[in-house]
């Protein structure tokens, strides 16, 4: 009965130990993780490292209009596949937006619907800018993306007249994305977040209310770090703005489609004069006044007989609106929101919004692109150029 009993205690014993040395296995393989992450999330990032992305989404379309609902079938999934870049530091506006990363992506997107929507194909450009100052293990991120999308299945009049969505391959693409990454090692950073993409081709070919589609994102980058070592010897202020207080004014062009597809092509044209305070350097905030003339809602407005025009001038828009910007060094991202106080012309809604792209010069001039939308709906895209007039408050340094 001793021996039994010292047996058991043995075995008790080792079983302890063996459990125990699991245990702290497991602590130890914890802490190698954490403090692989904490070093993953400083901000010591070389421009010469190099950092690829494969990503999953899963989610569905999102329907804009009531006519679109015998398109949407089930939910959509797609890829990621991306190379990063990361800041390192040597412009202002680097450590102004927390050192973000950039690079180049494609994405693929199955539509759940084969035969009336096909696949869709992205190439973009994008920045992946933290949310967080101080560096963690544990960071929330805004992916912002532009670029070309490609459509194969698009409207065709005979073939697939009931696609209302794309009227022809070549679209443009937009993407945000808010996401948290873990770096899970000093290599790997796990991320998952969620994913708002477009796709449209601006109106320039109807039928066009655009692919707007919403997904669950969750993928893994991998660090390739690099031994060449940048060494920065002085940081590039040139991009700071000049003063708080500026004023924008631009004009652009567009051209766009009504009526039946393969119509006539109109030009559309956009004035606007905006007042922006800048918070801060990388964020404007501001508001405005735009003037529209669509020669598009001319022809539509002299074929409705319950709208009886005096002058073609009466087709003049006059919109006020909310102005929005993030400022990544010269290049400016803009959002606005407005609302039509002067418009004969109605369709649907008469506020418009505006997200595009703006790159400012050294000498104030400014190149402009942009998506003109009534309310989600797309007028066109917008090329132009404008003038910054600082005032005369200066931002103190």
């Amino acid at each position: 009965m001793l021996n039994l009993t010292l047996l058991q205690a043995s075995v008790g014993i080792k079983n302890l130990f063996i459990n125990l040395r699991m245990f702290l296995k497991k602590c130890a393989l914890v802490i190698l993780l954490f403090y692989g992450s904490l070093m993953f999330a400083q901000p010591t990032a070389d421009m010469n490292d190099s950092h690829f992305r494969v990503a999953y989404n899963y989610g569905f379309i999102a329907q804009q209009h009531n006519t679109i609902g015998d398109l949407v079938h089930g939910n959509i999934w797609g890829l990621d596949v991306n190379y990063i870049k990361p800041t390192a530091g040597n412009k202002l506006w680097h450590k102004e937006n927390n050192y973000p990363e950039y690079g180049v992506g494609f994405s693929f997107f199955n539509l759940d619907n084969p035969k009336q929507l096909g696949n869709l194909y992205a190439l973009y450009f994008f920045y992946d800018i933290p949310l967080n100052k101080k560096p963690k293990p544990f960071k929330f991120h805004l992916r912002i993306a532009e670029g070309f999308a490609y459509a194969p299945v698009h409207f065709d009049p005979i073939t697939n007249h009931k696609d209302n969505l794309i009227s022809n391959p070549e679209n443009v693409y937009i993407n945000f994305k808010y996401f948290f990454g873990w770096n899970i090692g000093k290599f790997f950073r796990w991320e998952g977040g969620i994913n708002f993409s477009h796709a449209s081709n601006g109106r320039f070919k109807v039928p066009n209310l655009g692919v707007n589609m919403v997904t669950l994102n969750s993928g893994l980058v991998f660090k390739l770090p690099c031994k060449q070592k940048t060494i920065i010897d002085k940081v590039d202020s040139s991009s700071k703005a000049v003063s708080k207080h500026e004023l924008l004014f631009w004009a652009a062009f567009g051209l766009n489609e009504v009526g039946m597809p393969e119509g006539k092509k109109y030009l559309a044209q956009s004035y606007s004069a905006t007042y922006y305070f800048n918070k801060k350097n990388r964020n404007k905030f501001g508001a405005g006044i735009d003037v529209y003339y669509n020669a598009a809602n001319l022809a539509q407005l002299k074929a409705d007989t319950t709208v009886h025009l005096s002058s073609n001038l009466q087709n003049i828009q006059v919109g006020v609106k909310l102005a929005y910007a993030y400022n990544i060094g010269r290049l400016s991202l803009p959002v606005e929101l407005g609302y039509h106080v002067i418009s004969k012309f109605v369709d649907g809604s008469q506020f418009f919004s505006r997200i595009g792209m703006r790159y400012y010069f050294k000498n104030n001039v400014v190149a402009i692109i942009s998506l003109k939308t009534q309310w989600a709906v797309a007028n066109y895209i917008e090329f132009g150029a404008g003038y910054r007039l600082p005032l005369k408050t200066k931002i103190k340094t």
